[in-house]
């Protein structure tokens, strides 16, 4: 099993061979062992431990329920978690195993979120939605598709205006830079007056006054407009939200009159468009997987599920995290965001993810509607409560 943590939890590694063969000899010995990353929470029992703890022998289930070689995590869950990382080095008659122990863990602390398996059949995530390709602040990867809709727009808006261009953000000088780093708009509405580089909305528009410095820099910014002859100047960000939920300025609007000014009608209708951009370059930048996969175990806090897609098994494990829909059987789906926080793979490549559940639906409501069935299955499977 191929293991890869994104966040390490908070264990303690036991070194020494006398408190590895204590923690297994008193805590695991003939106890049942849980195997992490499987369909059905397969389980072991721990038969006996070699006197310097590097070897386990254990009665599996079923017939080859393990491969030679392969690497299996076996856990269970005292007082706090216990996990021993081993290689299958033996296989003996009846489903008995000879396992080395590589390494033994105990977590630091209690469990924040307690999971629990629900009924095969009973939740399932589907149409989950991925980025095509990776767009970064550092826009080292800039799609085609985003210079393509950047010429659409520019082409609608362009007789409207004096001076019209959209573009990707460059080093192109400050106040683009001013604009992509605070990721507001830049209105001046006339450039001849010193009242036009203040704004009633800092929250929304760049204070440009502020920003040149004091009134002797506003005066030789508006010599320089108008040696320019532009007499109203604007330029909106174009923010593109991605999968992972960041916002990134990707490009801007640049328009500039020579002789009239650019009324705020004109600015709410350039800032609408850019949303409007956005939500094109989303749709043609994105993969949407429908179909079904289980649930294999879920909390308060978040899931694991097992995924095998051809769009998925190479992209998702890059991914921070991804956004899909969660069906509890008979329910309308719920809509969630969720961080990858671990990818394992097994010999068929499947992929069993932990997912943690991150930021708010769209819609009101979602995460009480799945708080509400989370405890509502803790509360009808309390038995079958495990660790994730």
């Amino acid at each position: 099993m191929e293991k890869v943590e994104r966040k390490q939890r908070d264990r303690e590694i036991i070194a020494e061979p006398e408190k590895k063969l204590h923690i297994i000899g008193k805590f695991l010995l003939k106890s049942e062992l849980l195997v992490r990353d499987t369909d059905s929470h397969d389980s072991v029992q721990l038969l006996s431990v070699s006197k310097d703890a590097k070897k386990i022998l254990v009665q599996g289930k079923a017939p080859e329920q393990f491969k030679l070689n392969s690497h299996v995590v076996l856990y269970k869950l005292l007082a706090r978690y216990l996990e021993l990382e081993c290689e299958v080095i033996d296989e003996r008659p009846n489903n008995q195993y000879v396992m080395e122990v590589e390494s033994v863990s105990i977590a630091s602390r209690e469990r924040q979120f307690m999971r629990i398996k629900p009924p095969d059949g009973t939740v399932w995530i589907t149409n989950l939605r991925t980025s095509k390709t990776t767009i970064d602040a550092n826009l080292f990867n800039i799609p085609t598709s985003v210079k393509v809709n950047f010429a659409d727009y520019e082409r609608i808006l362009k007789p409207k205006f004096d001076i019209l261009k959209i573009d990707v953000f460059r080093s192109i000088g400050d106040k683009f830079d001013l604009v992509k780093k605070t990721g507001k708009i830049l209105y001046i509405p006339n450039t001849q007056k010193p009242e036009s580089y203040t704004t009633s909305d800092p929250n929304g528009y760049i204070d440009y006054e502020h920003e040149l410095g004091d009134e002797e820099d506003v005066r030789r910014k508006i010599i320089e407009y108008a040696n320019q002859k532009i007499k109203s100047e604007l330029i909106v960000p174009v923010i593109y939200i991605n999968h992972d939920e960041q916002a990134i300025p990707i490009g801007y609007v640049l328009v500039q009159n020579r002789n009239k000014e650019i009324d705020i009608t004109e600015v709410m209708e350039i800032k609408t468009l850019t949303f409007e951009m956005v939500d094109r370059i989303r749709e043609s930048n994105t993969i949407l997987v429908k179909e079904r996969f289980p649930v294999l175990d879920l909390s308060t806090g978040g899931l694991r599920v097992k995924i095998n897609h051809p769009d998925l098994n190479d992209d998702l494990p890059r991914r921070v995290g991804f956004t899909f829909d969660i069906f509890f059987k008979m329910q309308a789906p719920l809509t969630a965001y969720g961080v990858v926080r671990s990818v394992a793979r097994d010999a068929e490549n499947n992929m069993y993810v932990g997912i943690s559940l991150e930021g708010n639906s769209a819609r009101p409501g979602e995460k009480k509607r799945y708080l509400d069935n989370v405890n509502r299955l803790m509360a009808d499977f309390g038995a079958k409560v495990n660790p994730s």
